[in-house]
């Protein structure tokens, strides 16, 4: 039996998100990426303890589960599956996933913007 390294937590979420904002691969700004990271462990963090906990469960099965070590073409590919999934609980995780990451990374875009345009 082999063992696995412990899934840096940061690592794992950014990858989700990544996989979920950009699914081919076409490049997103680090910055906010990394921003919107932070974000969705705060999210998850700050929900009621019984979603928040089964969340983080949830969220550290999928990725513990050999996500991380997968090209990135079959971690989409599993999302994808998950996404499609006759189980509730598989389509529930990957769309609150991909609806708060795309509001949250999306959310640092603008606010850089509208900085910007007030310069």
């Amino acid at each position: 039996m082999g063992y696995a390294a412990p899934v840096n937590v940061d690592a794992a979420v950014s990858t989700l998100l990544e996989d979920l904002l950009d699914p081919h691969g076409r490049g997103l700004d680090a910055a906010f990426l990394a921003g919107a990271t932070q974000d969705m462990k705060g999210r998850v963090a700050q929900m009621p303890k019984h979603l928040g906990a089964g969340m983080a469960v949830l969220t550290a099965l999928f990725v513990g589960s050999g996500y991380m070590l997968l090209p990135k073409r079959m971690r989409v590919a599993r999302l994808d599956r998950w996404r499609r999934s006759p189980f509730a609980v598989q389509r529930d995780f990957v769309e609150f996933w991909e609806k708060m990451a795309t509001f949250t990374y999306f959310s640092r875009v603008e606010h850089a913007m509208d900085g910007e345009a007030a310069s």
